[in-house]
């Protein structure tokens, strides 16, 4: 059992709105039936899943939600901890932030080139200042084979319209980012992505892709773990920061990552100046942060 606020409320209803069934329950104001799951919403805003995928079902939403979640044991290859492993390494930013796309990166880290990357003295992204991060960024794309996605604003808004969330959203971004370079470089090496779903979970999210590649490591923290991994993380960010420099330009504003009540502030200008549509192409518009923005606008 699962309790949501109205606009958790609100998203499970659209996502589920093709199989929508009836309930004589004068207690539930929502009810829906797939072929592997039933989901039933109380009026008060109490959620129950229901069926032999009703656990998975809980989960994909606990995590979109923030709310616990138990994460199962990955039974997956095992891969020895050496840092400079020989991988693919995928990671993502921006997913965490209101403003601007999120952006995932697959960086192939080849035998030859260990010993130049150790000379990088690479590490997890988030630990690199931004101007370290944008030298480093460049260095990388200009030496190792490499698959970045951008999912702009609009395209985002789009998706979780209909019913994604961002866990989905960063399952399909992994998967179509590791074919893209491995097709690239016509291997099939090692492939490591940071862990923001257990295994059963991630495939789950690419279950009506035709093409899905199953031979990855899922690991938290891998971008601590394999430097693989931070080069991906890296130039993820290397790219978020020229997109969020192009976006700062565009509307002449200075865009502030992250989500925190700075960011809260700048969103209800944006909304006093500009108009809330206009967000439609700067921000992520499922996050709280839009409903913060929407009040102090009104102040």
């Amino acid at each position: 059992m699962m309790i949501v606020d109205n606009i958790e409320l609100k998203r499970i209803m659209t996502f589920y709105k093709d199989y929508i069934t009836e309930s004589k329950n004068p207690s539930v104001i929502f009810s829906a039936k797939t072929d592997y799951i039933s989901v039933t919403v109380y009026k008060s805003l109490k959620v129950m899943f229901q069926g032999k995928d009703a656990k998975e079902e809980y989960d994909m939403w606990a995590l979109m939600f923030g709310k616990d979640v138990v994460i199962d044991e990955i039974e997956l290859p095992v891969i020895k901890n050496d840092y400079y492993l020989s991988s693919i390494g995928s990671d993502e930013v921006g997913t965490g932030d209101f403003f601007g796309p999120i952006t995932v990166c697959a960086v192939y880290l080849s035998e030859g080139m260990v010993d130049f990357t150790k000379k990088l003295k690479i590490d997890d992204s988030k630990k690199i200042k931004d101007d370290t991060i944008l030298e480093l960024g460049k260095v990388i794309t200009e030496n190792y084979p490499y698959s970045l996605l951008t999912l702009h604003n609009e395209l985002y808004n789009d998706l979780t319209d209909k019913g994604y969330n961002m866990n989905k959203i960063k399952a399909y971004m992994h998967n179509k980012a590791i074919i893209n370079l491995t097709n690239k470089i016509n291997l099939k090496p090692k492939v490591i992505v940071d862990e923001f779903a257990n295994q059963k979970l991630y495939f789950g999210y690419l279950v009506d892709e035709d093409n899905v590649y199953k031979d990855i490591t899922l690991k938290q923290k891998a971008e601590s773990k394999f430097a693989s991994v931070a080069m991906g993380s890296i130039v993820a960010r290397y790219a978020f920061l020229k997109h969020m420099d192009k976006l700062s330009d565009e509307i002449d504003l200075e865009l502030l990552k992250g989500a925190s009540s700075s960011v809260d502030l700048l969103a209800a200008r944006i909304i006093k100046s500009k108009g809330e549509p206009f967000l439609r192409k700067i921000a992520k518009l499922n996050f709280k942060t839009l409903e913060k923005a929407r009040e102090l606008a009104k102040e």
